[in-house]
């Protein structure tokens, strides 16, 4: 919106009058009003109107625009199911995948490029990767392919990610730069499971880690140019940070947390601190994806930690009120704590790069 001194210079140069000024400010006003009663889009560009600065703390992504969102999400797993139904009454079960494939990318031209809706477009990049990667595997079923190729899998896996791809060329979902990944990981683990199978079993863990860093590393590329998150690289950001989280914490503490009976004082902190760890992490850069993914190991251990000191009963809802009082209180001071945090660490030039700590308010 035009700012009230703009106008009143205007006036006092004489390029308008009193009543156009009037009049423009109205025009302004009506327009954000409008604005502000319709949902954002998925692809729409989020910028900073009327003095009102877009907080990345918020870290929003564009997940449901509205109700019709919803209907339309149900409607498409409704013909999913559907399809898969009808291809297996009528004996051509085999031709679901590529009905399917089909049908994604039919139903994206209509609610991914031209109504933008977000919760289907979503359902519909995963639909066509998922299709694309199924019909593959049918059609090198019992093909007698190289053992390189694990079975077809390393072909499915290659499938999804182009897939993914392809649906990200023309549509831009947010989510698809998260589905190549996942279709490339696939590939990778494949080609490493085919050529040295106890390789792959006895270093899971660790090439999982490795995937989830190379991952983590692409999301903080896309959030770095983009530090006030106002486009859509701030989404497919989101989405590639979800996959990072699990891909890096899951195989960091399971190989610590093992068995229950190993479980001891000494695991429990060195578990707490890793999650103090990544809680610092997800500070800086500001995203909560790496804490959510780590809570239920945090759990674990606080729950340990309290048991030795109160009866097994107690110990499972103390240790649950802590990880609640801990999740609010870290949602009510996340921006205290930025504050506190950035300034004292040595970031550099990566600084500037980072969402701002504080952004003004009119």
């Amino acid at each position: 919106m035009i700012a009230e001194q703009d106008l009143q210079a205007a006036v006092a140069e004489g390029i308008i009058d009193q009543a156009q000024a009037v009049r423009i400010a109205h025009l302004a006003r009506l327009r954000l009003a409008a604005q502000a009663s319709t949902p954002p889009r998925l692809g729409d560009s989020v910028t900073a109107e009327a003095g009102r600065a877009i907080d990345p703390d918020d870290e929003r992504f564009r997940l449901i625009g509205g109700f019709n969102d919803v209907f339309v999400a149900i409607g498409v797993g409704l013909l999913a199911g559907a399809l898969l139904g009808l291809s297996r009454v009528v004996g051509f079960g085999d031709a679901f995948s590529a009905v399917a494939l089909v049908a994604a990318w039919g139903l994206s031209e209509v609610f991914a490029r031209r109504m933008r809706l977000a919760l289907p477009s979503i359902l519909l990049a995963a639909m066509f990767s998922a299709s694309a990667a199924l019909l593959v595997a049918q059609l090198t079923a019992d093909r007698g392919l190289p053992s390189v190729l694990y079975g077809g899998w390393v072909l499915a896996a290659a499938a999804f990610s182009g897939a993914a791809l392809l649906h990200h060329w023309r549509f831009r979902v947010p989510i698809d730069l998260a589905l190549v990944a996942c279709g490339g990981i696939g590939v990778l683990l494949a080609v490493i499971s085919a050529l040295a199978p106890g390789l792959a079993q006895d270093y899971l863990n660790l090439m999982l880690l490795a995937c989830g860093l190379s991952v983590f590393a692409l999301a903080l590329r896309l959030d770095m140019r983009d530090p006030r998150r106002l486009t859509r690289r701030s989404d497919a950001a989101f989405w590639l940070h979800l996959l990072a989280a699990g891909l890096i914490v899951h195989p960091m503490f399971r190989g610590m947390v093992g068995s229950a009976g190993d479980f001891g004082t000494a695991k429990s902190l060195i578990i707490l601190g890793l999650f103090a760890a990544l809680g610092v992490v997800a500070l800086v850069i500001d995203r909560r994806a790496l804490l959510v993914s780590a809570l239920s190991y945090a759990g674990i251990a606080v729950a340990y930690l309290i048991s030795q000191s109160v009866s097994t009963n107690l110990s499972l809802p103390l240790a649950l009120l802590g990880l609640a009082a801990l999740v609010l209180a870290l949602s009510a001071g996340w921006r205290g704590l930025r504050r506190a945090l950035l300034p004292v660490l040595p970031l550099g030039r990566w600084r500037d790069r980072l969402p701002p700590v504080e952004l003004g308010r009119a």
